[in-house]
């Protein structure tokens, strides 16, 4: 005799058989609606096929039926946290990624609690014995989840504090937590008779001041400078105008490694500029550059002024507007005496694409032809 769990499940498969069938007739035997109703089909089959051999869970006997059902299942708060869930699930579809993403996290965990807890429930007539058991399954995976979520939740909060903070206060602020939290991991190991409450409700108060001055930080935004920044893109091209940038050309690397496979030697000496090849001892006045090969080209400044070295590579467009814009590359400013290395990978010959030319501005008339076969 066929159990009520078992009838849904080989009703369901049944139906995801015919629709495979019909699917197949009507629109293509070998497409993935085929192979997903069949799926379907098997999995259900698989489902109906251990709900009537374990008989659906009854049990042995009325008597047993009566003891099993004597105590009301307790009440559970999962069904509001997923509702909770599908809300942020709804609301993040139409606003911000983030959460829709948090939606489904609250989503899967409140139905595994949920879940995990009408099993356990239902494990015997003992309450207690039912808690017991809720906990041994569910410790493992809580303990490393809520830890691993706190830990996230605390470094988010700190890193929004270090973020609202200028440089200098937060190196300050960075001192004074960790010490703090030195002398309360000292006094917890010398004191063994602190009390645990004690301890738990230290933890709580910096954790609670923690999120609240993060989320306060959070909410009034970056300090100015990282949002100007931000805005402007600083850091996401280089600015190789003759004047000095504020930011490209802050902290400016002046030393080459001797292992970079220097190709050609430009230098900047009296105001004229020259080029000489590596292996060469005379001035040229092209250098040939390798296509879609990585080249390094030293440039070396010996005048008082400060110059940069830029590469001419062409034009492309951008996307499908028509509009060419001018490809350029550069070296950071470089000082007297002062070495920087520019390193060029041109992946479209100088025939068809160029000219390509090595130029320094403040040096105007003057340039190095760039030759790629």
């Amino acid at each position: 005799m066929f159990t009520t769990g078992s009838k849904y499940c080989f009703g369901i498969a049944g139906l995801g058989s015919l629709g495979a069938v019909v699917y197949m007739v009507l629109v293509h035997p070998c497409d993935v609606g085929v192979l997903a109703l069949l799926g379907i089909a098997i999995a259900m089959s698989l489902v109906g096929g251990v709900a009537q051999f374990t008989g659906d869970f009854d049990v042995d006997s009325p008597n047993d039926a009566l003891t099993a059902n004597a105590v009301a299942p307790a009440n559970s708060m999962w069904p509001l946290v997923l509702a909770l869930g599908v809300v942020l699930l709804l609301v993040g579809m139409t606003t911000d990624p983030i959460i829709f993403i948090l939606g489904i996290v609250i989503i899967i965990a409140a139905g595994v609690e949920w879940a995990l807890q009408s099993w356990a429930e239902r494990a015997s007539s003992d309450s207690a014995f039912n808690r017991f058991v809720r906990e041994r399954a569910l410790t493992s995976l809580e303990l490393p989840i809520f830890v691993g979520g706190g830990v996230a939740i605390i470094a988010v909060a700190f890193s929004r504090i270090m973020l609202a903070v200028s440089p200098h206060s937060g190196a300050i602020l960075f001192i004074v937590i960790a010490t703090a939290v030195l002398i309360v991991g000292f006094l917890v190991s010398v004191k063994t008779n602190i009390k645990k409450s004690m301890i738990a409700a230290t933890c709580v108060l910096g954790a609670v001041v923690l999120l609240v001055s993060g989320g306060i930080a959070g909410f009034n935004g970056n300090r100015e400078e990282l949002v100007v920044a931000a805005a402007e893109d600083h850091y996401s091209h280089k600015e190789c105008e003759a004047a000095a940038s504020e930011h490209f050309d802050k902290n400016s690397n002046n030393a080459v490694s001797m292992k970079s496979g220097i190709s050609a030697t430009i230098r900047v000496k009296d105001g004229k500029l020259t080029a000489q090849l590596i292996g060469i001892d005379a001035q040229v006045q092209a250098v040939t550059v390798q296509r879609s090969n990585l080249t390094t080209i030293l440039f070396r400044n010996l005048d008082d002024a400060q110059y940069r070295l830029v590469a001419n590579l062409g034009t492309k467009k951008i996307a499908d507007t028509g509009v060419e814009e001018a490809i350029v590359d550069c070296t950071q400013m470089t000082g007297k005496n002062q070495t920087q290395a520019l390193i060029l990978k041109i992946s479209k010959p100088s025939a068809s694409s160029g000219p390509y030319t090595l130029t320094v501005p403040g040096l105007e008339g003057q340039e190095i032809a760039v030759v790629v076969p």
